[in-house]
């Protein structure tokens, strides 16, 4: 319960979202008991109730001779940011390419964190403008977190943009291994983010705006021989959603945080240092807005941005700011879409889900495939994580196999909006079923955030294969299960039911479209049938 930070003496001090009891008094007597005051509002009613008292109060200037303020919850945001920028000859992530290190910056990177605070339940969203952090590293900085702001470990959700022009904070077979000494370096400063925003809490209500956004593309190209490669899929499925939460104070915006999905590859392999087109987005709404922006990358497994050249990466830079450009464009047409703004309810449930792996192949086939891929081993991207794929799955034999992973996964609810991690890079096809199926009216699936697992590939695409399925060798001797994207919207399915309070599981042919069963409007309320 938070009460007011201030007590007001006047009523021209009475501001936005004071409640309380007034007594006021002003020549003639007085005026008890006004409840919930607004600065229109308060006036009018004592002008009705009392009408002599007209005059005197018009210009606000009314003694308030004594105030009991209300105790009252209300939603509590603060936002921070830290320098993450890299020096010169820093080894970048994201392309197969050996020797690939920071020559140019062409513009910083970032940790940005919002705090939310609610009824004494503390939560942290960080956007890292990095390619993705480690689960170790992520369990680090939720250790950090804790000891410096007290919110609990699973609590903190971090986020990283997949930037491809941002230091390797990740080891992946034929794509080298992360920089120690700049994860080393970025962690605390990581931290320093959480901790700034977690002592700047202001009272705040949430609006929400949706806008249909072509800033993204499916990139997995079928080719006339039927073959999948790298390139632009006008017919593959990609999540034109993209959503903005304005978080708005007494004094104006507090922070803005964009949802969308689609890779920040726009630059290519290029060595320089940048946040790609969503810098450029940021850049753009931070100016407009006058507000720090949250960027949380979405459903970019298999989703390309959508440049001029029509190629899976952009041609330099220029490629970046087309890309921004329109996605800032998009943004700002949601955030202006804006009209309701509400006090809305915190929550948070963890809960651990499994993700089960594909048996190991044989020892066999292991030694062969091992001996095949030898003379190549040194030629970086696929021959090199070929190899090294095969070594991993010879020493996982000398040791009992694993089933799977379970991870604890911990869904943040803020009114009718949810965060799910995604610990990994879905694949548009898989998000879209969670969101068509979720009980939330804005479920938000969280790319690369809160740890590294690589591609979650759907059952289709793996039987086709493409980059998204042969890098799954990249990060070991275990790949997920065929049915991974199953596995992925039933789990999290469960737990979205759970937070909501509906324990119930569906029967053959059950509708599940619970959101969707009637058009709502951005804080879930039913505003007519289909």
């Amino acid at each position: 319960m938070m009460l007011p930070m201030t007590v007001p003496r006047k009523l021209s001090e009475v501001r936005r979202p004071f409640c309380g009891l007034i007594r006021i008094e002003s020549g003639w007597g007085k005026l008890k008991e006004v409840e919930n005051p607004r600065v229109e509002t308060l006036l009018q009613r004592i002008k009705e109730r009392r009408p002599e008292l007209g005059p005197q109060l018009g210009d606000g200037r009314a003694d308030l001779l004594e105030v009991i303020p209300m105790v009252k919850s209300q939603l509590h945001v603060g936002v921070g940011r830290t320098d993450l920028t890299p020096p010169l000859g820093t080894r970048l992530q994201g392309y197969a390419v050996e020797g690939r290190v920071a020559e140019k910056i062409a513009d910083p990177l970032h940790s940005t964190a919002l705090v939310l605070e609610r009824d004494g339940l503390k939560v942290a969203w960080v956007s890292l403008d990095l390619a993705i952090v480690e689960d170790e590293e992520v369990e680090m900085i939720r250790a950090g977190v804790q000891a410096k702001t007290g919110i609990d470990p699973a609590n903190v959700t971090v986020c990283s943009i997949q930037n491809h022009c941002a230091p390797a904070t990740q080891s992946v077979f034929g794509w080298g291994d992360k920089d120690e000494a700049y994860v080393e370096a970025a962690l605390p400063k990581i931290v320093d983010s959480v901790a700034k925003a977690a002592t700047r809490l202001d009272a705040a209500r949430l609006g929400i705006g949706t806008v249909h956004s072509d800033v993204g593309i499916n990139r997995r190209e079928i080719l006339e021989d039927h073959s999948v490669t790298l390139g632009f899929n006008p017919w593959g499925a990609y999540d034109p959603e993209m959503t903005v939460l304005r978080f708005e104070g007494e004094n104006g915006p507090i922070v803005t945080v964009v949802h969308y999905g689609a890779h920040p590859t726009a630059i290519g392999p290029e060595p320089v240092v940048s946040r790609d087109w969503p810098g450029v987005m940021i850049d753009r709404l931070e100016k407009i807005t006058g507000a720090m922006t949250l960027f949380i990358n979405g459903a970019v497994g298999d989703v390309a941005p959508r440049t001029n050249i029509h190629d899976v990466v952009g041609d330099g830079l220029p490629a970046a700011v087309e890309v921004g450009s329109r996605a800032a464009t998009h943004a700002l047409s949601a955030f202006n879409s804006v009209k309701e703004f509400r006090d809305v309810e915190l929550a948070a449930r963890t809960d651990e889900i499994f993700l089960p792996y594909s048996p190991l192949p044989t020892l066999e086939e292991a030694r062969s495939e091992m001996a095949l891929a030898e003379p190549h081993k040194d030629k970086w991207g696929g021959p090199m994580c070929n190899y090294f794929h095969w070594k991993a799955v010879l020493d996982a034999h000398s040791r009992p196999h694993l089933k799977g992973k379970t991870l604890a996964q911990t869904l943040t609810r803020l009114g009718p909006v949810v965060l799910v991690p995604f610990p990994g890079e879905p694949f548009a096809e898989t998000v879209l079923r969670l969101r068509h199926y979720s009980p939330f009216q804005h479920t938000l699936c969280a790319s690369t955030t809160n740890g590294s697992n690589g591609y979650f590939v759907t059952r289709e695409s793996r039987h086709r294969g493409g980059y998204e399925v042969s890098v799954a060798k990249a990060l070991g001797a275990y790949i997920f299960s065929e049915n991974i994207d199953d596995v992925l919207v039933e789990e999290n399915l469960r737990l979205l039911r759970r937070l909501l309070g509906d324990e119930h599981t569906a029967g053959p042919g059950r509708d599940l479209r619970l959101a969707s069963a009637s058009v709502r409007d951005p804080f879930g309320n039913h505003m007519r049938d289909k």
